[in-house]
């Protein structure tokens, strides 16, 4: 049986959390280096080991590049669904087996899934690293796909739409916006999926889907932890390295320009389930790895991070206009969103937040920010960095991610650099580029009662 636990709609926790106090400014830290290993099987399976040796754990994640932007027309939720097949029956394991090996062992293991890809991982004791790799071969190389497997998962898969999005309130507002914003096609449908798509799906597919994506030479296993890279390197062939590499995955589409040119999208969205009305305002960003991505990550902060940021004093404490806000820098292989939102106050109308919103980000395009506000931006963001590099599991995702959008794993030492680099000017500047009305998407929930009550 799975234990994938998917989130709660992100907008809806990060507006809960908005309302609990800010960050406060934090005082400069240094970035530690991760050590960095990396080498490539000869099937095409490539391998990332970052030793750290402070206590007797392992983190051990495989990413593979398949995600819901990889998905064929009619064809929507597959990769998600699959998130969900590769924890249940393999050639050598019974369902439910993964589940009761990992717990005895002391670990814990997950997966998830985006538009650009499909993650699983481990934590474990070290001494059972080995453990961990063996059964993620299991699944790449000897997943059962069967009829009864595929209708379990598929029924999960369901309810947890109904679940995740049907049953909660500003779910659908989110999927609009974020497929409402996007000009670029692989990201116009939803990871989740449509149960239309779904009810729809054979085991055939299901079947052609895991042989095409599930590859050594579309994946990537990092390990994190109490190893030394020739352990690793040892075990990796050992395990994976029978394995065919599989063909090619055609390379998804190029992206379009950013910022879009045609004019502000404008979207009102019925919402039965909730009790306020939501406010969420889109700009499209360029990928991951573009240049601006530092300074929009720093402009954010500035605009949105802690009860002292502008827009968190302008909405809430000043006009008292907001319950809650919240700035989110969605970064993806293609194109992505920077997401302001809020939930308006007792007596205001979403209106007038959006026209402080506006107003607030005017005044940055105008006069820029201030050299305070830059340094306080870049403290929280290098304390951030310090974070994730605390616990075996956060420095392998960062790995992974910087595999995933720069084609290196090196890259995560080098991102802190990234943004000490940003200037005054250059968040003015991608202020004034991107957060503009012609790359603007509008979306708003409405509470919509039924009828007679």
């Amino acid at each position: 049986m799975s234990v994938h636990r998917a989130p709660a709609p992100l907008l809806v926790l990060a507006l809960l959390t908005a309302l609990s106090p800010g960050a406060a400014e934090t005082q400069a830290v240094e970035v530690p280096p991760l050590p960095i290993d990396t080498f490539t099987l000869d099937n095409g399976l490539r391998v990332v080991v970052s030793p750290d040796h402070s206590t007797p754990v392992v983190a051990v994640s495989v990413w593979y590049g398949v995600g819901s932007a990889h998905e064929e027309e009619g064809r929507s939720g597959f990769a998600h669904l699959f998130e969900h097949m590769l924890f249940e029956e393999t050639e050598n394991l019974e369902d439910g087996e993964l589940d009761r090996l990992v717990s005895r062992a002391g670990g814990i293991f997950n997966g998830n899934t985006t538009t650009d890809r499909t993650a699983y991982f481990e934590v474990l004791p070290s001494n059972r690293v080995n453990l961990a790799l063996w059964l993620h071969a299991e699944r790449m190389g000897r997943l059962v796909v069967s009829e009864e497997n595929f209708e379990t998962q598929r029924e999960v898969v369901q309810e947890e739409r109904r679940l995740r999005v049907d049953n909660q309130p500003y779910a659908r507002a989110q999927l609009t916006q974020d497929t409402l914003s996007q000009d670029y096609l692989p990201y116009r449908h939803t990871v989740i999926g449509s149960m239309e798509d779904l009810e729809a799906a054979e085991v055939s597919d299901v079947e052609a889907f895991y042989r095409r994506h599930y590859t050594p030479r579309n994946a990537v296993l990092t390990v994190v932890g109490d190893v030394t890279p020739e352990q690793v390197r040892e075990l990796a062939q050992e395990y994976f390295g029978a394995f065919p590499p599989g063909d090619p995955v055609p390379d998804l589409p190029a992206p379009p320009p950013v910022p879009r040119t045609d004019g502000e999208r404008r979207a009102e969205v019925p919402d039965p389930l909730a009790q306020l009305p939501l406010l969420s305002m889109g700009y499209g960003i360029p990928p991951a790895s573009h240049p601006d991505q530092a300074a929009l990550t720093v402009l954010s902060q500035i605009l949105s991070t802690g009860e002292s940021s502008r827009l968190y004093r302008r909405l809430v404490n000043e006009e008292e206009a907001a319950l809650a806000f919240i700035s989110n820098v969605g970064a993806r292989l293609g194109p992505g969103t920077m997401i302001f939102a809020a939930l308006p106050n007792q007596g205001h109308e979403i209106e007038v937040i959006e026209s402080l919103i506006e107003d607030e980000i005017r005044r940055v395009q105008d006069a820029g920010v201030t050299d305070r506000e830059l340094q306080k931006a870049k403290n929280q963001l290098r304390a951030q960095a310090v974070a994730s590099r605390t616990t075996v599991q956060s420095k392998a995702t960062l790995l992974q991610q910087s595999q995933l959008f720069y084609g290196s794993a090196f890259e995560a030492n080098r991102g802190p650099a990234r943004l000490e680099a940003v200037t005054v000017e250059d968040v003015r500047r991608v202020a004034r580029t991107y957060l503009v009305a012609e790359n603007r998407t509008v979306v708003i929930a409405r509470p919509q009662r039924p009828a007679g009550e």
